[in-house]
């Protein structure tokens, strides 16, 4: 996640003397270590993507996932189900690098985050949850694999700053609920609206507890993971004077999960069904 100046000039395809030039312009935004080298991150890179589309496809993907023309291919054409095969056969063989380089290479060729998380990590981890209900998935090839999926998701949103932020977003799964990973996909769907300022509060999180901080911040966004619960009733208790105390204060309030069926959406109530939809309703309510 973290390129030098040569490997980002390899990448784009352009010279050293290039990327030295458009990080002293400020075009492309870097770090520098204490001896004055250039560090940069994948969002750096993608940033300056984002701004100037015509490097997009000058794009070199064969320095992050090596010379397999078949996966080219299926980069080129967004062949879902190759890319999500190849993707399913590293994270079972715990190939942490073979995983995040093709993510990288999806992310640089202009795939956008919930798509990434729609059509590949999601049907990935539904598959995988069938492997270990089925007996077929190890406890500790879950946890293998739940670390890779969290270390690449907490690396995307690591030192991410809302430069311009003047929306309050908040993260959690419900209490008892110990899924994360799908607060970390939020939190970087979030991240993509430089308007919005994202804390994610982490799993297991009572709704009283949350109702306490609302007091003392101000909450304009909340995203909430439900997945697995024990009482159902308590839940519906919780989500009802979460939506009564906050739904009027004109919170828009987000449920997501294999949970959220009996919740009925409402106007500033918002039951997803993928994180596509999260981000357009994002960009609709809070994007300039």
């Amino acid at each position: 996640m973290i390129y030098n100046s040569y490997q980002i000039a390899e990448i784009i395809g352009v010279n050293v003397s290039t990327v030295k030039r458009w990080t002293d312009s400020g075009k492309l935004k870097c770090s520098q270590t204490v001896g004055g080298h250039r560090k940069f991150h994948l969002n750096d890179l993608k940033e300056f993507l984002t701004k100037n589309k015509k490097f997009t496809a000058s794009v070199n993907t064969n320095l992050l996932v090596g010379k397999n023309n078949t996966l080219h291919e299926a980069i080129a054409t967004m062949d879902f189900t190759y890319i999500g095969n190849y993707l399913y056969q590293a994270l079972r063989k715990n190939n942490e690098n073979k995983f995040s380089s093709l993510i990288n290479s999806l992310i640089l060729k202009d795939y956008s985050y919930p798509s990434i998380f729609d059509n590949l990590i999601i049907p990935l981890l539904h598959r995988l949850g069938d492997e270990w209900i089925n007996k077929k998935l190890s406890i500790s090839d879950e946890h293998m694999i739940s670390e890779i999926l969290k270390k690449f998701l907490g690396s995307i949103n690591f030192q991410y700053k809302a430069t311009e932020a003047r929306y309050n977003a908040y993260c959690f799964s419900m209490e008892n609920d110990e899924h994360s990973l799908p607060l970390y996909m939020a939190e970087t769907v979030l991240n993509n609206i430089n308007v919005i300022k994202t804390y994610n509060l982490g799993a297991n999180l009572p709704i009283e507890d949350f109702l306490n901080l609302s007091k003392k911040v101000a909450v304009d966004i909340i995203f909430i993971s439900i997945i697995y619960f024990e009482d159902k009733d308590r839940v519906k208790s919780q989500i009802k004077k979460l939506c009564r105390e906050l739904s009027s204060n004109d919170t828009h309030i987000f449920f997501k999960g294999a949970g959220t069926h009996f919740i009925k959406p409402k106007k500033n109530i918002h039951v997803l069904e993928n994180f596509e939809e999260f981000d357009s309703i994002l960009k609709n309510h809070f994007g300039d």
